[in-house]
C-alpha cells in the first residue's frame, strides 16, 4: 500500500510507514534515548523553543545516513510551523525544499497551565495535524513530548484522558479511536481530517534529565 493510498484509508493497522519514512521513525526512535539537553544552554524564556533547536541539531549530527535531514520551523508570533521538519537529500537536489515529515515537540509537565495543548488548544499539537495545519497532505509525522515530570506511563494514560474529554464534548470532531496506543519504543495514534484523509502521528516520550 502507498502513502497515497494510506492518506484516503481508515486508521489504525493498515497504516504501516516504508521506505524513507520507516528509516525516519526507526533512527529517532533509535536516537533520541541518547540526547542530552544542555541545561547551561537553555533560554529560559523560551524552554520547549530551545529543546528543539538543541534535540534538531543533536539528530542531524548523528544522522550519517544522509538521505534526510531535520531542520527547524521559523518560530513566529502565532506561526503555525511545526517545530521540525524533515527534508530528503534526492528532493532538495531536485529544487524542492519542502518537509515530507513534520514533528511537533510538547513539554509534558504537570505545572504547567498549558500541558492540554499537546493535544489541543491554541499550539494544540495533536490538533493542528488534524485540522491539517501541520503534516499537510503527509500520511505520517511526529510528536515528540520532553517528559519534565511523572512517568511515560502516566503521560499516555493522561493524554488518552484528555482525547476521551474532548470526545465527549465534540464528537463530530474527535473520535475514540484516536487514543495512543503502544508499539514497540513508540507509541501511534490516527487521526481524520477535515478533508476525510488520515494522518499516523508516531508519539516519542523524552525523559528531560
Amino acid at each position: 500500500m502507498t502513502v497515497s493510498q494510506l492518506q484516503h484509508t481508515a486508521p489504525c493497522s493498515e497504516f504501516q510507514p516504508e521506505g524513507i519514512y520507516l528509516s525516519i521513525i526507526l533512527f529517532i526512535e533509535e536516537q533520541l534515548p541518547y540526547f542530552r539537553i544542555n541545561k547551561c544552554q537553555i533560554d529560559k524564556k523560551s524552554i520547549e523553543k530551545s529543546y528543539n533547536s538543541q534535540l534538531s541539531m543533536y539528530l542531524q549530527a548523528k544522522n550519517s545516513v544522509g538521505a534526510f535531514s531535520f531542520h527547524n520551523a521559523p518560530h513566529q508570533p502565532n506561526s503555525k510551523e511545526p517545530d521540525m521538519g524533515t527534508i530528503t537529500q534526492a528532493r532538495v537536489l531536485n529544487g524542492s525544499y519542502n518537509s515530507i515529515f513534520d514533528i511537533e515537540c510538547k513539554r509534558l509537565n504537570s505545572t504547567l497551565t498549558h500541558v492540554k495543548e499537546y493535544v489541543s488548544g491554541h499550539t494544540g499539537g495533536i490538533e493542528r495535524f488534524k485540522r491539517n495545519e501541520h503534516g499537510v497532505g503527509m500520511a505520517f509525522s511526529a510528536m515528540i513530548g520532553y517528559v519534565e515530570d511523572k512517568t511515560d506511563t502516566y503521560w499516555l494514560n493522561q493524554i488518552n484522558a484528555w482525547i476521551n474529554e474532548l470526545h465527549i464534548k465534540e464528537p463530530a470532531f474527535w473520535k475514540e479511536t484516536e487514543h495512543l496506543s503502544q508499539h514497540a519504543g513508540h507509541f501511534i495514534s490516527t487521526h481524520e481530517k477535515p478533508s476525510g484523509q488520515y494522518i499516523a502521528l508516531f508519539h516519542f516520550f523524552y525523559t528531560v534529565q
